[in-house]
């Protein structure tokens, strides 16, 4: 396989793995409510984003920290969103 497929390939799974928070951000927002979001899968999301970039990192690849990298900031939203919503009810 040559070298630009590869990088579609990475580039095409760091895609897929943004969009699995994404749904639950948008929720949150539009319903102002948090309650049924499990606080520990947001911190275990958000540790092995950050653990993918670290190790992306180290082996150079791009494709994975671009995309874990905004994963990370994804679900750090997610669990500003939870805080703030939480705080209201």
């Amino acid at each position: 396989m040559s070298a630009i497929w590869i990088e579609i390939l990475g580039y095409s799974a760091g895609i897929l793995t943004l969009f699995n928070m994404l749904p639950q951000v948008i929720k949150t927002y539009k319903s102002k409510s948090a309650k049924d979001v499990s606080f520990l899968m947001v911190i275990s999301y958000s540790l092995s984003m950050l653990l993918w970039v670290a190790y992306a990192y180290f082996i150079n690849s791009m494709p994975i920290i671009i995309t874990n990298g905004i994963a990370f900031l994804m679900s750090f939203i997610q669990l500003s969103l939870m805080i703030k919503y939480n705080k209201k009810s």
